[in-house]
């Protein structure tokens, strides 16, 4: 989707719709090829991009984005596009847009680099420009962010539902009444034993080799104080499984303070944790019994 074809024949079909009142399927039965792209692309990114929308019978409309892209010149249309476009549909290579022009000039794919070449993002630096490398950066950490807290929920709804299971009774879901408990879940030892337990909860969707995870400080000394506490792993994809890793098993990973320096954060591999797992049934233990 990120062309300079794409992008530049979604802003004329904008346009043409400030004058032109036609149904998507017309659009394409018209229309075999627009400008430089095909119906089935440009309707896909404009969709996307909620650039435009179905009136109440079925006719295409301009949302106010869509209107404010298609009455601009191509040069002013197209930084309006990408960064609808980057938020949108969240390309794998707009983790490298944080990291600076440079970085992204070197490793962007050539059709991406052709548009962002287009848009003179790559140009001499004045306050406009660099105002939009900022706010695409900026938002794409928001969404990055977002989507890291989507993963962590998703991994704590899952040891929600193992905890309840394997001491039949209700968990507290500790994060969502305070994020600087130093832990995500309330659970008990077990069935047999009452005494809390704290769990922390941490999740991916990567490959189990590239996957990382970071404990905190305040986390790490939450640990530390707490008789029962321990790390729940989650490697979500292809299916969720589940690492149980206990305290002392991590204190291998965690840092020390030199000098007048204190850690904050500390990236972990999931690898290195598992690197000598005990396998009881479908989930991974690395813990001693506590009751």
């Amino acid at each position: 989707m990120f062309s300079v074809s794409v992008i530049y024949s979604t802003r004329d079909f904008l346009n043409f719709l400030l004058e032109s009142h036609i149904t998507p399927e017309r659009f394409e039965q018209t229309f075999k090829k627009y400008r430089y792209s095909n119906p089935e692309k440009i309707l896909q990114v404009a969709f996307k991009c909620n650039w435009i929308s179905l009136d109440g019978v079925g006719t295409l409309s301009l949302s106010k984005r869509g209107n404010e892209i298609a009455v601009l010149e191509y040069r002013d249309a197209i930084l309006l596009q990408l960064e609808d476009m980057i938020l949108n549909f969240n390309p794998t290579w707009a983790s490298l847009l944080p990291k600076g022009r440079e970085e992204a000039k070197q490793f962007l794919p050539e059709d991406v680099f052709q548009c962002f070449k287009e848009a003179g993002l790559f140009g001499v630096l004045n306050d406009n420009l660099i105002k939009y490398w900022d706010r695409i950066s900026i938002a794409y950490r928001s969404y990055s962010n977002q989507k890291m807290l989507e993963i962590g929920r998703k991994g704590e709804r899952l040891s929600l539902e193992y905890e309840r299971q394997r001491t039949n009774a209700a968990p507290l879901w500790q994060s969502l009444e305070s994020n600087l408990s130093g832990f995500d879940i309330l659970s008990v030892v077990d069935r047999s034993c009452s005494d809390k337990l704290s769990i922390e909860v941490k999740s991916t969707t990567s490959k189990l080799e590239y996957a990382t995870f970071y404990i905190s400080k305040n986390e790490w000394e939450t640990a530390e104080n707490t008789k029962n506490y321990l790390f729940h792993l989650w490697v979500l994809e292809p299916t969720p499984n589940l690492f149980i890793i206990s305290k002392d098993a991590m204190s291998q990973h965690i840092p020390q303070n030199n000098g007048n320096g204190t850690w904050q954060s500390v990236n972990i591999s999931f690898k290195a944790v598992l690197s000598n797992p005990i396998l009881v049934g479908n989930e991974v233990q690395n813990h001693e019994v506590l009751c």
